[in-house]
C-alpha cells in the first residue's frame, strides 16, 4: 500500500508540474543577456527550467555606476505570472494577458506603475515596454544581445 501511495503522489505531482514546464518553453525566445545600445540598461533571462524563467535587470548612469536593479521571475502556466522585485522588494505580480510566437504581455491594473509590461522579439533584437493600462506613460527599451 505504501508503494502504491508513493507512486500515486509521484504521478500526480509530475502531472501538476508538466503544464507549467511546457508553458514556459513558449518564452524561451527571451533567454539571454540583453542591453540597450547606450549600455545604460541590461536585462538577463535564464533558460526555462521546471516551469520558471529567472531574470534580473540593472540600470546605470552615464558614468557606468549602478543606479537601480530588479529581480524577476516568470512562473509558467496558463496564464503565466511575471513577478517583479524592484530593488529586491516584492513581488509585484503581473498576469499574462496575451502571447504570440515572440511577444508576451503581462498586466496588473491595480498596480500604480507600470500596469502593463510587453516583451517583443524581432530577429536578434528584443524590446520591453511598460505603461499604464491605457498605454499612457509608455517607456520602451530596445535591446541587442550582450
Amino acid at each position: 500500500m505504501k508503494h502504491v501511495l508513493i507512486a500515486f503522489l509521484l504521478l500526480t505531482s509530475s502531472a501538476v508540474l508538466a503544464p507549467a514546464a511546457r508553458a514556459d518553453e513558449g518564452l524561451k525566445w527571451m533567454t539571454g543577456c540583453w542591453r540597450t545600445k547606450d549600455k545604460t540598461y541590461k536585462e538577463v533571462w535564464s533558460k526555462p527550467e521546471s516551469g520558471f524563467l529567472f531574470g534580473y535587470s540593472m540600470t546605470y548612469d552615464e558614468t557606468g555606476a549602478l543606479t537601480f536593479f530588479e529581480q524577476s521571475r516568470i512562473d509558467g502556466g496558463a496564464p503565466a505570472v511575471f513577478n517583479a522585485y524592484p530593488s529586491g522588494f516584492g513581488p509585484s505580480e503581473f498576469t499574462e494577458e496575451s502571447r504570440g510566437k515572440t511577444t508576451v504581455t503581462f498586466s496588473n491594473s491595480a498596480h500604480d506603475y507600470p500596469q502593463r509590461i510587453v516583451y517583443a522579439r524581432k530577429g536578434s533584437r528584443m524590446s520591453a515596454t511598460i505603461s499604464l493600462m491605457n498605454g499612457a506613460r509608455s517607456v520602451t527599451w530596445e535591446f541587442r544581445k550582450c
